[in-house]
């Protein structure tokens, strides 16, 4: 299968639109439809990496380098791309020694149990949610 049909079919599989993609990897849609269409067939290795990160699978499995699709599949990166998603982005400014969040606000310095806090947070917020969805719906027995 080649790039422009992995990345197509991967982004349906998850539900993803042309815009979420393009948000996470930070591109516009039509630079994503174009990746599609085959249109763009030289992509720089950070769009390469995002990309890949955005749909869940390795850069080696986009560009032909193993076969199957190894998806991500840890509460952190499910962390990562969900703040992608809202336009953050958490990274460790080597420079600096300290890890920071950037955004749309600006870069802001935070500690490592600020992002720690933040996961635990969204564990529980999504424990909930799920507890209330359960409790809110009829069982149905498989």
């Amino acid at each position: 299968m080649e790039f422009k049909d992995k990345v197509r079919n991967r982004r349906l599989e998850l539900g993803l639109t042309l815009e979420d993609v393009a948000k996470a990897v930070g591109v516009s849609a039509p630079t994503i439809q174009r990746y599609e269409s085959g249109e763009i067939k030289n992509i720089r290795k950070d769009k390469i990496k995002a990309l890949s990160d955005a749909l869940r699978v390795t850069p080696s499995f986009l560009m032909d380098w193993e076969e199957t699709a190894e998806a991500k599949q840890s509460f952190d990166y499910f962390l990562e791309m969900q703040l992608r998603l809202l336009g953050y982005e958490i990274v460790y400014d080597e420079e600096n020694g300290c890890v920071v969040l950037v955004g749309k606000e600006g870069t802001f310095e935070i500690s490592e149990s600020d992002v720690e806090d933040l996961s635990n947070n969204l564990k529980s917020f999504l424990n909930f949610k799920i507890y209330d969805l359960m409790q809110n719906s009829r069982k149905i027995d498989k």
